[in-house]
């Protein structure tokens, strides 16, 4: 993608942040480049949970076992493939744009929830790293609600494993982020809108 950019070949994460995700693409080559990105991060972490889902209904459909946890492995399985990268010497994003398109087939209403959130911080704040935070912990939060009181929350089904499956995806995800958060308390981190790095 770079090389398209500026007719060269480099890697990502040798510049600005060093992290191959959404944002520091955003960052350093601008938004044309970066909207691949959010295609391909979001299409990954949909299409996992959704092919496992298809999968089960063959299965019960066609009097076979139900194997209801396989779209959770699934999800679980594409954020930490995007995370740790295999072919890119197990270094990768932070798995936000990943952990929503795997929600938006297992809850899109808690999904598009969270991304609301996610919109509303990162706009207010200037920080993409508060809004990602923020959202995980409505993820988190929202996915308990549900569970707790499915009466009162019937936009999405939250069966244990998806909870257990939001809370793992919030934490991990929050984890990712403590460099960030790290700088947000000295005050070092890049608010969106910063001027692009150049290369």
């Amino acid at each position: 993608m770079a090389k398209l950019v500026n007719g060269k070949s480099y890697d990502i994460r040798a510049y600005g942040s060093k992290n191959a995700g959404l944002t520091n693409v955003f960052r350093v080559l601008g938004w044309k480049p970066a909207l691949p990105v959010v295609f391909v991060d979001l299409a990954k972490g949909f299409l996992a949970p959704m092919i496992a889902l298809w999968m089960n209904e063959a299965s019960v459909a066609a009097g076979g076992p139900d194997y209801s946890w396989l779209p959770l492995v699934a999800g679980i399985l594409a954020i930490v493939g995007h995370s740790f990268t295999c072919m890119a010497g197990f270094r990768g994003g932070k798995g936000v744009l990943t952990a929503m398109g795997v929600f938006l087939a297992l809850a899109p209403v808690t999904a598009l929830i969270s991304f609301f959130v996610w919109t509303l911080l990162t706009v207010t704040t200037k920080y993409v790293s508060v809004g990602s935070i923020g959202a995980c912990i409505t993820l988190a939060i929202i996915s308990t609600l549900g569970f707790c009181f499915p009466e009162h929350y019937p936009h999405d089904q939250i069966s244990l494993g998806v909870l257990i499956v939001a809370w793992a995806v919030a934490v991990f995800v929050i984890y990712k982020h403590r460099a960030n958060m790290k700088r947000l308390m000295n005050g070092t981190e890049n608010g969106f809108g910063s001027k692009r790095k150049k290369v």
